[in-house]
């Protein structure tokens, strides 16, 4: 079964790094192609995507085996023949995790698809369970030593290393790059913590006294269930920045987030049972992927395409969304209001974080970078209204340039750790303050790629 759903939004935004209030406006059009992947009657659950290939655990044959499906080919294929259960699948690249009981407890194995080959990863006779893997390194939730700790192995060394020795509990880990995180309770509470392989350095990333559970990572950005108001909303912390921010504030349960690039995806049940929503870090836009009343659960993502478990024909399947941005200019002149909207708004980023030596040369600096958004929403509105690709190509590229311009000025924290100064070999910033640069960075860059996009279409 296929279908498309078109989701325009009108919603309020929210700074991305905030929480600030910035405004009403319209979201861009999201196409949403659904496709159902499974259609044994048996159980489908758990599922995880890389790149062309969905896995997942499958109850057909009487006990739990792991399966993949190919979305280049169309073909399903079960990876274990074991009878024994094979639980919570995972993949990076040819390589998929997951834990067995093959072995009266429950150890972690691998396939790689390249070859065909099943390796066992542990061998200990406790409990290893929940995997992951990023690139050569399986990590995965250990009970050798009396309590969960976190383990890892290098698939490229065969080294077998723990990442964590606390006593206390840590657990559901995740990895991305150098980067391990996992929830912890040796605090008292459930806290989010993080190992940097490259350091040797582990540190807390979450220290509010309420649990924060089930933490996820891509690139800088670290996500997670957190029940600091009393229901369950996601939040995410910037390690490039050091900002902790809610990703939702909805009134109902959000949980068990899932990321890949600027999209979150994450389960809600403000429509009573459990549908999946997706925020997209680049514009500050929620959307519903999934507005199906039956169950929709256990979300990944990897790319363009966001796979789930769904009970909607009366037993679990696999199913699969795929986001296509259909941007027009209408989009774009929204995407900048929005910049604006920020820069003009003084409890968002005050006087004192523009450059100058007094407050009317900081006011002045604001007003410039708002002159030249608005020539910027001029230069689309122009491409918007002519019907000569020559006018158009024209427009598009001078807003672009606006913008790279604008992006001199702001971009020095994000592209080297710190405002840019006079005498550093860049253009000096005009927002000379990170969190302040953190809230129009990432939007102007969002803002150029559509246009590049809208400029694509025509050239």
């Amino acid at each position: 079964m296929k279908f498309k759903v078109f989701v325009v939004l009108a919603i309020v935004v929210t700074g991305l790094l905030t929480g600030f209030y910035v405004g009403a406006v319209e979201a861009q059009t999201v196409t949403i192609t659904e496709t159902q992947v499974t259609t044994n009657p048996s159980y489908q659950g758990r599922p995880a995507i890389y790149g062309d290939i969905i896995v997942w655990e499958d109850l057909r044959s009487g006990n739990l085996d792991i399966y993949m499906y190919d979305l280049l080919t169309g073909i399903e294929t079960p990876v274990t023949a074991n009878p024994s259960l094979k639980h919570y699948p995972k993949i990076y690249g040819d390589i998929i995790v997951w834990h067995d009981n093959r072995n009266g407890n429950w150890d972690i194995y691998m396939y790689d698809i390249s070859t065909g080959i099943e390796t066992p990863v542990t061998t200990d006779i406790s409990t290893q369970v929940y995997s992951a893997i990023y690139g050569d390194i399986i990590i995965w939730e250990d009970l050798r030593s009396g309590n969960s700790d976190i383990y890892m192995y290098d698939i490229s060394t065969g080294i077998e290393t723990p990442v964590t020795t606390d006593p206390s509990n840590q657990v559901l880990s995740d990895i991305y790059g150098d980067i391990i995180v996992w929830h912890d309770n040796r605090n008292g509470n459930w806290d989010i913590y993080m190992h940097d392989l490259s350091t040797g350095i582990e540190t807390p990333v979450t220290t509010n006294p309420s649990n924060q559970f089930i933490p996820a990572i891509y690139g800088n950005i670290i996500v997670w269930q957190d029940d600091r108001n009393d229901i369950y909303d996601i939040y995410m912390h910037d390690l490039s920045t050091g900002i902790e921010t809610p990703v939702t504030t909805n009134p109902s349960n959000q949980v068990i987030p899932a990321i890949y690039g600027d999209i979150i995806v994450w389960q809600d049940d403000r429509n009573v049972i459990y549908d999946i929503y997706m925020h997209d870090l680049s514009t500050g836009i929620e959307t519903p992927v999934t507005a199906d009343t039956a169950f929709q659960t256990r979300q990944d993502i990897y790319g363009d395409i966001v796979v789930w478990m769904d009970d909607r024909n009366g037993n679990w399947d696999i199913y699969m969304a795929e986001l296509s941005d259909s941007s027009t200019p209408s989009d774009a002149i929204v995407q900048a209001e929005n910049i604006k909207s920020i820069i003009a708004d003084a409890s968002q980023i005050p006087t004192s974080d523009f450059d100058g030596a007094t407050d009317h040369v900081k006011e002045n600096r604001r007003k410039a970078l708002l002159n030249r958004l608005g020539a910027v929403i001029t230069d689309i509105e122009i491409a918007s209204a002519s019907s000569d690709p020559s006018t158009q190509i024209t427009a598009y590229q001078s807003a672009i340039d606006q913008l790279n311009s604008i992006l001199s000025k702001t971009d020095g924290c994000s592209e080297r750790g710190a405002p840019d100064i006079k005498g550093s070999g860049y253009t000096p910033d005009w927002i000379v303050t990170c969190e302040s640069q953190a809230l129009v960075d990432p939007l102007i860059r969002d803002l150029i790629a559509t246009l590049e996009t809208l400029l694509a279409q025509i050239q």
